[in-house]
């Protein structure tokens, strides 16, 4: 343990922020209050508050705010531990790391007195026992359940850049926390995400909630943005302002989460949102069929009904919880009841499909991993369907009818329709793996599956070679 010489200011300060919960100190600078970051600290050392997303735009203050408590709750809690989590451990040095020691500088604590810095463990030790992990969250072929993870215990943490790591980071992280010492201080253990507006897992469990005022007990949101931070650097609200690319400057200026402007999304989200009220693309009375199948207990049972490139959800299926003998049925029923006939019905033969056409002779097996039509340009069917669905939601050809939660659900999923390797331009094309979109979802894209297999009958719609029929 460190040798420690008295310091008042320190004593004075982890005891405004543990006994009195009076954070001026952090808030205040040249009389200007941060009023966001109060905020959020009040919630972080609240009694009801076990995860908060703060920020949603640049320039909030989201790395201090996330430093200045971890710092003093460690300070103010004698050998509890905590972690700060990103992505990639590089990123923690070069970026994180240094917050802290600007965070430290501040309050008065000093290198080798009051705290060290051990590079090889990636951890910081505090002069009272305390320590704050640097754990990286990237998803691994080596660690894909996060097992590393699984035998650390933690007060509590923080997640940075949250939008950057796997819901599957999260959900493994957070039930570390709540663990050490908490009791003892009777402390909640709480998990603080900082983040710029990002449409995956973030937005679905946080934003999306917030905004129709149903975020569950215990979960928060703050949006800060720029100009909510009273101590921020002159001029750089006018850089945000600069920026040319309408997606970031929405993101990073305006806080909006509807925008992405990740370059491999292959979907404009304007024209996402259009499909629900693209009312010039009219049924033109030849009808289909696609359906994204689950067995009990499995994502969601999906089946779209077709006019054209009408697709009315409200005349499909959307259920939990069926087992083959129900989706055969299902698919046999409308199949009859709205006239398609099996040549024109589509399912994925991955796993449950792949016993569908023995029943129901005629339909079509998907199999996305199968030869594309195009395989100059594409690495498989799948890949050559999803990019012709984005195609054609970009034109505006496309119509959804849809409950306003399944438009919702629609809406991120189709977000998730992502180029893998687009620096690559000598590889055929490819969309990312399913496996991703779970993980920036925190669920399976079901609704998104069923519109690529559709595009099937618009690729080559007399394909005989790859689809047996039997007679």
């Amino acid at each position: 343990m460190l040798n420690v010489p008295d310091n008042a200011l320190i004593d004075l300060q982890v005891s405004l922020f543990r006994d009195n919960r009076h954070f001026d100190f952090i808030t205040v600078v040249d009389g200007k209050k941060h009023k966001k970051q109060e905020e959020a600290l009040c919630l972080l050392t609240d009694n009801e508050t076990e995860y908060l997303l703060y920020g949603g735009a640049a320039g909030g203050a989201k790395s201090w705010t996330g430093a200045s408590w971890l710092a003093f709750s460690a300070l103010a809690y004698p050998d509890t531990r905590w972690f700060v989590g990103r992505r990639e451990l590089k990123e923690l040095r070069q970026s994180t790391l240094i917050t802290f020691y600007k965070v430290f500088a501040t309050y008065g604590l000093k290198k080798d007195v009051h705290y060290k810095y051990d590079g090889k463990d990636s951890f910081i030790q505090l002069y009272n026992g305390s320590r704050i992990d640097f754990k990286e969250l990237a998803k691994k072929p080596s660690d894909p359940m996060f097992e590393s993870l699984g035998s650390i215990e933690y007060t509590g943490g923080w997640i940075e850049e949250g939008g950057e790591v796997t819901f599957e980071a999260y959900d493994t992280i957070k039930t570390r926390t709540n663990r050490h010492n908490n009791d003892k201080y009777g402390l909640l253990g709480k998990v603080l995400i900082t983040a710029n507006p990002k449409k995956n897992w973030l937005y679905t469990m946080f934003y999306k909630p917030w905004k129709a005022n149903e975020l569950p007990k215990g979960f928060r949101y703050i949006p800060c943005l720029v100009q909510d931070n009273p101590h921020g650097e002159s001029g750089y609200e006018e850089t945000l302002k600069g920026i040319k690319d309408k997606a970031k400057k929405e993101r990073l200026l305006f806080g909006n989460w509807e925008y992405d402007d990740d370059p491999a999304v292959l979907c404009d989200y304007d024209a996402i949102t259009d499909m629900f009220v693209n009312d010039h693309v009219q049924p033109t009375g030849k009808k289909y069929l696609s359906a994204d199948l689950a067995m009990r207990g499995r994502d969601l049972f999906v089946l779209g009904y077709w006019d054209g490139l009408v697709c009315d959800l409200t005349k499909g299926i959307v259920k939990e919880k069926s087992d083959g003998k129900e989706i055969e049925q299902d698919l046999r029923k409308k199949s009859t009841e709205l006239s398609v006939p099996r040549s024109q019905i589509v399912a994925d033969s991955d796993g449950l499909g792949g016993y569908l056409e023995s029943y129901l002779k005629g339909i079509k097996e998907f199999r996305g991993g199968a030869k594309a039509i195009n395989d100059k340009d594409y690495a498989n069917l799948k890949s050559e369907c999803a990019f012709k669905l984005a195609e054609m939601i970009n034109e505006r050809l496309i119509k959804i009818i849809c409950t306003a939660e399944q438009r919702e659900l629609i809406i991120e999923e189709v977000g998730q329709l992502k180029q893998k390797d687009i620096d690559n331009d000598e590889t055929r094309k490819r969309i990312i793996k399913k496996d991703e979109m779970k993980d920036h979802l925190g669920r399976s894209p079901d609704f998104l599956d069923m519109l690529i297999m559709r595009m099937y009958f618009e690729i080559k719609p007399t394909v005989k070679k790859m689809f047996f029929v039997k007679n």
